[in-house]
């Protein structure tokens, strides 16, 4: 049996779950740039994790995990950067899978270089390993396939992203909350347009505050009726007891 976990686009290494896998192996794929959890959730120097496979892994991006063509799955190298699955197979000695018989599911992986706590663990694991049983138990319509040679539809996935990012807000946070597992939150974004808030959540549903007094008090955002305020303006989501880390506009 192997673990193929080394795929970094950019070291001519994504080939080696396919080589295992041609070669009679069993392989369980545990590819570090969409299933290792010990990375950030964002490209910020305030998230904790390590960056050497991808500079992050937000749960969008394991979700976006396409087993059926692992190729397909090549979007950014270590520094963000773009790169194309055309780039990645031009360097792959091993270019299809002939065997994926031998291919037997995926994992993913957290390790505790940098994790001090329970709740860092639980954080830096939910809610992308919801994602991650999303792409394990069964194949999306919207995913690429070098067995039927399907491309990935983008649309498709969206829809599909957004439809799982709802239940994520509205369903299984809460459920999470009510055991007491301390998973993250993410981290609103916002401008301020012609003095207007303008904010949203990476979840739809989760209520988004703000602050105008450095986080002295904290106000609910409505999208229909977006405040005035000026900069310097904090943000945050919350959901039941919990709260994100707070985002500025300055």
């Amino acid at each position: 049996y192997g673990n193929a976990w080394q795929n970094i686009w950019e070291w001519g290494v994504a080939d080696r779950a396919y080589n295992l896998a041609n070669n009679g192996y069993g392989v369980i794929y545990n590819q570090a740039t969409h299933l290792y959890f010990d990375h950030p959730y964002e490209p910020d120097p305030s998230e904790r994790g390590y960056y050497w496979a991808p500079r992050f892994t937000d749960t969008r991006k394991t979700f976006s995990f396409m087993p059926d063509d692992l190729y397909a799955n090549a979007d950014a190298k270590r520094n963000g950067a773009p790169i194309t699955k055309q780039e990645v197979l031009d360097a792959a000695t091993v270019k299809t899978l002939t065997r994926p018989d031998n291919v037997l599911g995926l994992q993913a992986s957290i390790w505790s270089e940098t994790i001090r706590s329970d709740g860092q663990f639980e954080s830096m694991t939910f809610p992308r390993l919801f994602a991650m049983a999303e792409r394990a138990w069964h194949r999306a319509e919207w995913e690429a396939s070098t067995q039927t040679g399907q491309e990935a539809n983008q649309t498709k996935r969206n829809i599909d992203y957004n439809l799982f990012a709802n239940q994520l807000a509205n369903y299984w946070f809460p459920q999470l909350e009510q055991q007491g597992v301390g998973f993250r939150l993410p981290v609103p974004g916002g401008v301020i347009e012609s003095g207007i808030l303008k904010a949203n959540s990476p979840f739809p549903g989760l209520t988004i505050e703000y602050s105008t007094d450095n986080g002295a008090s904290w106000q609910t955002y409505d999208a229909a009726n977006a405040p005035h305020v000026t900069a310097p303006v904090q943000l945050r989501t919350i959901s039941g007891d919990r709260v994100s880390r707070v985002s500025k506009i300055q």
